[in-house]
């Protein structure tokens, strides 16, 4: 647990997608592979497009995905179009299935039982919309193994709530949904975030609250319930609970970010998440973060069709 803590406080510590600087060859294959598609050369705008992929240690951005996606499909290459496919649609790249679908380059994936595990895919996506002002984050390698947004009815009492859903195998790290707001409001205040959370069959789940401070890499506060004053993880099975975290927020903070995670296992549902300045009496429950943030290397950019 204690490994697992610190990786947690390092992937937390990272606000949100740190720039990448893509070589010069990339985008000179991009050019090309944009030319080709264009004039209708599909086998050679794919591989335009591989070679850019290739420079870049087989990252792309996702419009480029997208293009080598159609340019494999029209050239009847499937097992490359669906590569590039399942990287967007997991990257959450479609706005909604009717985006996928009627993509007529697509048209000879149909035949394919990979494309209707794909649209189910999309569908599902569809049917757990990420809550505005939220975004997704975790770890780079596992964030794509979770269903993550809002699942309608499944709150309390029938309302709306969040929710992180494990939905494959292998993941080592977490899944997480955050968000970031200005501090200016509690400056110099000791402030409370509660949140309610129901759980079935997880390994551990947690909220998770951090204070940034301008110009540094290191955090002024920060507690995930696991590497607070106390360590208290959510596990197991559990129905509506209430719990809280609370921290000083002090004069030089420049930013509040906050979120829920998700381990390897079960789904999680999650709801009223709130903020409010609290007496110097009430105890904080975390500390210090002295911890220096790692560089994710985010393979792509957000976008959505």
């Amino acid at each position: 647990m204690k490994k697992l803590t610190a990786l947690l406080i390092l992937l937390i510590a990272t606000n949100f997608l740190f720039a990448q600087t893509n070589p010069p060859a990339y985008y000179t294959f991009i050019n090309k592979a944009d030319s080709l598609y264009k004039a209708k050369n599909y086998k050679n705008a794919a591989l335009a497009y591989s070679a850019a992929f290739k420079t870049n240690g087989w990252k792309g951005y996702l419009p480029d995905r997208y293009h080598a996606a159609c340019a494999w499909a029209q050239s009847n290459t499937p097992d490359s179009a669906f590569d590039c496919l399942n990287r967007i649609v997991k990257r959450r790249y479609f706005s909604s299935v009717d985006s996928l679908t009627n993509e007529k380059d697509f048209t000879p994936l149909h035949t394919d039982k990979r494309w209707q595990a794909l649209v189910d895919l999309q569908k599902m996506y569809d049917q757990h919309k990420v809550p505005e002002g939220w975004f997704i984050a975790g770890t780079e390698e596992d964030k794509n193994k979770y269903i993550i947004g809002v699942e309608k009815g499944s709150g309390q009492d029938g309302k709306n709530a969040a929710t992180i859903k494990v939905i494959d195998k292998g993941i080592t790290g977490f899944g997480n949904l955050m968000q970031n707001f200005s501090p200016d409001k509690y400056i110099n205040k000791r402030v409370r975030m509660s949140g309610y959370m129901k759980s079935k069959d997880v390994d551990w789940a947690s909220f998770w609250f951090r204070v940034d401070q301008s110009g540094s890499k290191q955090s002024l506060a920060f507690d995930n319930m696991m590497d607070g004053k106390e360590k208290r993880p959510i596990k197991g099975t559990t129905d509506w609970k209430k719990y809280e975290i609370v921290l000083d927020v002090p004069e030089k903070a420049n930013n509040i970010a906050f979120g829920v995670m998700l381990g390897t296992t079960g789904q999680i549902w999650f709801d009223n998440i709130k903020f409010e300045i609290v007496d110097k009496t009430v105890p904080t429950t975390g500390k210090e973060d002295k911890t220096e943030p790692v560089n994710l290397n985010f393979e792509e950019e957000p976008s959505a069709k």
